[in-house]
């Protein structure tokens, strides 16, 4: 093998493939390397993978020699970044050794057998159905942050996504709080839903940043399951029997699923919410920021609804204690206690100026949400004031 290849070209490609490589020194040594092979006279392939996430980019470059070799991927990253921006050559010499050149710089370094490196999933394209890439962004970053961070409720660490009569609904919880959207996406299928972990979510969407237009998104049939793929100028989804891959321009992402039942979540999300107050998401967001700054460690704020009005105050700590008031139309009085930081969550992720909180009592969960929906639901769960 023998190519030249930009230096800012080969960096790019490195830090966009380094998140799904193994780093552990423990791991198996070739998960620990990126497979760099040539594509035609024009282009090169890198591939990484942990095995439960993986990421293969076809990257611009002048190939002389057809090959391909698997090099460490934090060291080859280490390297690149440190170098001028002017061409890099690779060349294979002695099996699986590599000298690689730029300017007056010289390196020479080992690589593993190519045949190691893990097949990764491949997707389908037929049947294609669109979503624009900037939606399916947004439905990630106001879902995901509600995932659960208890690694021993492995079905509540990531998104659950299903469809249901052309709507395509996200939703993530970690037993104390949920988050829902939904989106038109019409002729995509999940009938079953599939819960996607939440560092493939992670990788998405820094993959997702600046993408413009549609996604073209398609359904194929496996084995032992059902597959949709995302391709066109924009991203891709393909699901296999237990893989979904998101193809955008020039990369493609795949993870393996979360095999397990996401918990009901239609259950605790309340239909006979008495009170729908409606308040400026910003007032809210400053005041309950400096609330926050005097609760003890179960973060509780105390919500008190008057006519016209929304007293927010701690039950005091050693730290000393707050009161802040706004403005609402609350029309009757009403008590909750809510977890600061999972409030200051949803608000941070909402951009519309009014937002609406809906109430039962003072020991049922309370809805967030826009002041027109825009489908979109967050649920929290009440503390004992």
């Amino acid at each position: 093998m023998e190519l030249v290849i930009s230096r800012d070209t080969l960096l790019r490609a490195l830090q966009t493939i380094q998140g799904v490589v193994e780093n552990r020194s423990s791991a198996m040594p070739i998960l620990q390397n990126v497979l760099v092979e040539t594509e035609g006279n024009k282009n090169i392939r890198l591939l990484g993978t942990n095995l439960d996430i993986s990421m293969r980019g076809m990257f611009e470059a002048e190939v002389e020699k057809a090959g391909k070799v698997t090099l460490n991927a934090r060291k080859l990253f280490d390297i690149v970044r440190e170098l001028p921006e002017a061409e890099v050559r690779f060349t294979e010499e002695d099996g699986q050794w590599i000298e690689m050149r730029c300017e007056r710089s010289k390196f020479r370094f080992p690589g593993l057998p190519p045949a190691e490196f893990p097949a990764l999933p491949e997707s389908k394209e037929s049947d294609a159905h669109t979503i624009s890439a900037s939606v399916l962004s947004e439905m990630i970053r106001k879902t995901m942050f509600a995932i659960s961070q208890d690694e021993t409720r492995y079905t509540y660490n990531g998104v659950f996504m299903e469809t249901e009569a052309d709507i395509l609904r996200l939703v993530a919880t970690d037993g104390h709080r949920l988050a829902m959207i939904e989106r038109p996406s019409e002729g995509l299928v999940l009938r079953e839903g599939v819960i996607v972990h939440k560092k493939a979510l992670g990788e998405l969407v820094k993959l997702l940043q600046g993408i413009e237009g549609e996604v073209s998104v398609a359904l194929t049939h496996v084995s032992s399951g059902q597959g949709l793929s995302l391709s066109g100028d924009e991203a891709s989804a393909t699901l296999t029997p237990n893989h979904i891959i998101f193809q955008m321009e020039n990369i493609a992402l795949s993870a393996r699923l979360i095999d397990g039942e996401f918990p009901k979540y239609r259950q605790v999300i309340p239909d006979n919410n008495e009170y729908s107050i409606l308040m400026n998401r910003e007032s809210l967001t400053q005041a309950l920021r400096r609330v926050a700054l005097f609760t003890n460690e179960t973060r509780m704020v105390k919500f008190a609804f008057t006519p016209g009005q929304l007293k927010l105050t701690t039950n005091g700590s050693e730290a000393g204690e707050a009161e802040e008031t706004i403005e609402s139309n609350a029309q009757t009085d009403i008590t909750i206690g809510f977890n600061s930081r999972y409030c200051l969550d949803a608000l941070s992720i909402l951009d519309e100026e009014q937002i609406s909180m809906d109430l039962k009592d003072s020991l049922s969960p309370g809805v967030l949400s826009p002041k027109d929906s825009d489908g979109y639901t967050y649920v929290v769960m009440p503390m004992r004031v």
